[in-house]
């Protein structure tokens, strides 16, 4: 048996591992904010859910099509917990999956078993990812599976956030407000200055200011007022404290005698009711101490470690800079958008004009078709220069009998006369314009 160093086994193997758990594991893309396993899970539930109105799934299920049908390699536990990551409505600004049943809130977390709970694609997906027509996707033991990325329109990672670790890097993203970061793309295409873009979550009514110094950490402020010489009501509490988790603290402090007790009228939303001695209150107000004592504040700091368009690791110093590299990044697809919509549009125009000519031509008795061989058709398609589609005249060939007629004709004409008029629009259209086009429906769309 030859023998290895420890050397050669971290400059193969090992650094092999660690590519893989980076690009394939833990650290999302700046394109379309997923995570390979969230990336399969929202291809399948694409392919599931193509109206929207067909039946939800237990997660267990969706994990298992998943799984078979995307060549998902890993454990159904970090399947399934991916997936309810993505249905919590406190965890995401915008969901992408629909739960229904126990998916928790921002206060309690825990989730229901996945053979219990449910989901479906929620409609916010078809709202923020567009252009599916110009993605390749990516083949795995001959079968088709997700792409490489896919196209939302404004950068979801920074919309849903994300947070992972992987070998040497990490991941720490926070959410952000859907319409801010509308506004933050607006900004950039029109070449105005971007505001501010500060953290936000659906179910926290606090703070967020950035520190002067780095621009990646953000203090978090929860909310207290101080009614009286022996009372404080807190009504909001940093996120990452659970309820459970802060009455601990409240009932340390009851246990040290800092405080006398205190009321719990949480229900949907925080409220605790403190009291205190006179002199204790006095003394915390006096010395500025009142809100280390409350545990009111807290801080963090994102890692803006990403993954980009080409497959290679991007590490952005604030989360601006996303939004400008997504920005001009997906411009780009618009260009190719504009391209595609054109070629359709003229390929369509062939057809259309191919069909008006064959109709015109039998009611004008120059082709007769009742009992005559194919093989004459052809001849006299070949002759008269008729347009081969897909290397053959078989949409002409398989028009049914009704259809030729000359109202159909008309129709036709008149369908002609619409696609000409819709590829001058496009051809005169700005991709530019058209991603502002795009940004301002969702910014409608959004509630």
């Amino acid at each position: 048996m030859s023998k290895r160093t420890v050397t050669d086994f971290f400059d193969k193997e090992y650094l092999e591992y660690a590519k893989y758990v980076v690009e394939n594991r833990a650290i999302p893309s700046c394109i379309d904010g997923l995570k390979p396993t969230q990336r399969k899970v929202v291809y399948i539930a694409n392919k599931i859910w193509k109206s929207g109105n067909e039946k939800p799934m237990k997660l267990f299920q969706l994990a298992g099509r998943v799984a078979a049908e995307a060549y998902y390699h890993h454990g159904n536990t970090s399947l399934e917990s991916s997936m309810v990551g993505m249905a919590q409505g406190f965890k995401n600004s915008l969901p992408l999956l629909d739960g229904i049943g126990q998916f928790g809130s921002l206060r309690s977390p825990s989730a229901g078993a996945p053979r219990y709970i449910s989901g479906k694609l929620h409609p916010n997906f078809r709202l923020l990812y567009k252009d599916f027509e110009l993605l390749e996707n990516k083949i795995e033991e001959g079968e088709k599976i997700e792409p490489e990325y896919f196209l939302p329109i404004i950068p979801t990672v920074i919309l849903n956030g994300s947070s992972g670790i992987a070998v040497g890097f990490a991941t720490n993203i926070l959410n952000r407000n859907p319409k801010d970061v509308v506004n933050a793309c607006i900004s950039v295409l029109k070449g105005k200055r971007m505001p501010v873009l500060a953290p936000w979550l659906k179910e926290f009514s606090g703070t967020f200011t950035r520190d002067t110094v780095n621009p990646k950490t953000w203090k978090i402020s929860g909310l207290y007022e101080v009614l009286n010489t022996t009372t404080v009501k807190v009504t909001e509490i940093p996120p990452g404290f659970t309820y459970e988790r802060y009455e601990e603290h409240l009932n340390n402090l009851t246990e040290k005698r800092i405080i006398s007790g205190y009321d719990d009228n949480s229900s949907g939303q925080v409220e605790y009711v403190l009291k205190f001695q006179r002199a204790i209150l006095k003394d915390y107000v006096s010395r500025n101490k009142l809100e280390a004592l409350l545990k009111i504040n807290t801080q963090e700091t994102e890692n803006l470690t990403t993954i980009d368009e080409s497959g290679k690791l991007k590490i952005f110093n604030k989360v601006e800079e996303i939004v400008s590299h997504f920005v001009e990044v997906r411009l780009k697809w618009y260009d190719k958008r504009k391209a595609y919509l054109i070629a359709k549009l003229e390929r369509e125009l062939l057809i259309i004009s191919n069909k008006a000519r064959f109709i015109k031509d039998i009611i004008d008795g120059k082709l007769t078709v009742n009992n005559a061989p194919k093989k004459s058709i052809i001849i006299y398609l070949e002759a008269n220069k008729f347009d081969k589609i897909d290397g053959s005249y078989n949409y002409l060939l398989n028009m049914p009998i009704y259809s030729l007629t000359k109202e159909r004709f008309d129709e036709l004409l008149k369908q002609e006369a619409d696609k000409k008029a819709e590829k001058k629009i496009i051809e005169g259209t700005n991709p530019k314009d058209m991603y502002l086009s795009d940004l301002e429906t969702l910014k409608k769309a959004i509630k």
